[in-house]
């Protein structure tokens, strides 16, 4: 054989095995569902440190915390600053969630991972895109675009780690182009669970009292108890997703009704006859209305049109 046919046989072959090699290779772009998942569970133990701002005042409002966060939906969250939330601790051992001020078990709202009945919601109500590939702190990450289809809601932008899902920035935007909130990872390491004492999830016995427990309830016996409407859906997308009795701070027991449009909790609370929210409320948004001498509150990350419009199903 001629090397003029050598060399030409070669380049066929190159390309044949090029060409098999594209087909073989998987796309590398993943499924933004799929990723963001994982970041809401993650299969390995890590800590890191994050930085917070919230623009709720015209200064806006910098936290810094210490985070562990272990397979199984085990966490804990310990507050570094600012000085007046120095001490707050939030934990999961994958089965409850407390918060801790002071070594004293206060009152707080259940988060869950993101299930897959929530995976399906929040795809109805929001466009994904996977915007482009990014570096964060040495590490590759992809921005995750999340649109709501619904004007009113905020905008969140997340920055994942390819590997793992970890949530390295995060942020939030208004309906009208505002910056809500702001956050970032500033050191990430990763652990060996079995090196780590797992107590650092489960609170002290002495800061777990019934005081500020929550009793689940379902809609039937909520709506007997509280002769309260609490329809299985609302407008612009939401679910009925859990309703509970919170006891606060000694007072009587409030009705808690819980929504989800799949990313965006909103809140009911309905408070006995005669009581104020004993609670500091957060500083989202908030609707509050009287009802037969009762106090309803809901609140909620959303523009407060929206949420004065979902108030109209619970009259």
């Amino acid at each position: 054989m001629s090397d003029g046919r050598t060399v030409k046989l070669a380049v066929i072959v190159a390309l044949f095995l090029l060409g098999a090699l594209a087909f073989a290779l998987p796309d590398e772009r993943p499924d933004p569902l799929l990723l963001l998942r994982k970041s809401f569970n993650p299969s390995i133990a890590y800590t890191c440190k994050v930085v917070v701002t919230a623009w709720r005042s015209p200064k806006g409002e910098t936290a810094l915390l210490s985070e562990w966060r272990f397979p199984g939906g085990r966490y804990r969250i310990e507050y570094l600053a600012p000085k007046n939330l120095r001490g707050t601790v939030i934990t999961s051992d994958g089965r409850r969630r407390w918060r801790i001020v002071n070594g004293r078990a206060v009152w707080d709202l259940a988060v869950d991972e993101l299930t897959p009945e929530r995976l399906d919601l929040l795809s109805q109500n929001y466009q994904l895109e996977l915007v482009r590939s990014a570096t964060v702190l040495n590490r590759k990450a992809w921005l995750v675009e999340i649109t709501p289809k619904v004007k009113g809601k905020p905008k969140h932008l997340l920055w994942l780690d390819a590997e793992h899902g970890i949530v390295l920035k995060g942020e939030l935007v208004g309906s009208d182009k505002t910056p809500i909130a702001f956050m970032t990872v500033t050191e990430l390491k990763f652990l060996k669970p079995s090196k780590v004492d797992q107590n650092m999830f489960v609170p002290p016995k002495e800061s777990v009292t019934t005081k500020f427990a929550s009793f689940p309830l379902t809609k039937e016996e909520a709506m007997r108890r509280w002769a309260v409407t609490l329809p299985d859906k609302l407008p612009f997308g939401f679910r009925l997703e859990r309703v509970e009795e919170a006891a606060l701070a000694q007072k009587r027991p409030t009705l808690h009704a819980i929504y989800t449009d799949g990313l965006i909790r909103v809140s009911l609370f309905v408070l006995p006859k005669g009581q104020d929210f004993p609670v500091a409320v957060s500083r989202l948004p908030v609707a509050r209305w009287k009802q037969k001498g009762r106090t309803f509150l809901l609140v909620g990350n959303l523009d407060k049109s929206l949420l004065e419009r979902l108030q109209r199903s619970f009259e």
